[in-house]
């Protein structure tokens, strides 16, 4: 039986590209970002893209911005 691909979530910076942090789930990276949202407001918050990355090097991107900020308010599985 094989294992289904390991994914890391990455939060980086819309502007550079730069990697913020990995993490091991989506929700821990959507904490953060509800960090930010309560530190910096919403608009610090948008600055970020969150990417899943599979053990193989594929990314996908899963929300950024806006979006992001939205995503992050409505998880609530922490």
């Amino acid at each position: 039986m094989h294992q289904p691909p390991t994914v890391v979530f990455e939060l980086r910076r819309r502007d550079t590209g730069s990697l913020v942090h990995a993490y091991a789930t989506e929700g821990a990276a959507l904490a953060f970002v509800r960090d930010v949202i309560l530190i910096g407001g919403r608009d610090q918050a948008a600055c970020f893209a969150l990417e899943a990355r599979d053990k193989r090097g594929q990314t996908c991107r899963l929300a950024e911005g806006p979006a992001l900020v939205q995503r992050a308010l409505e998880d609530r599985a922490e």
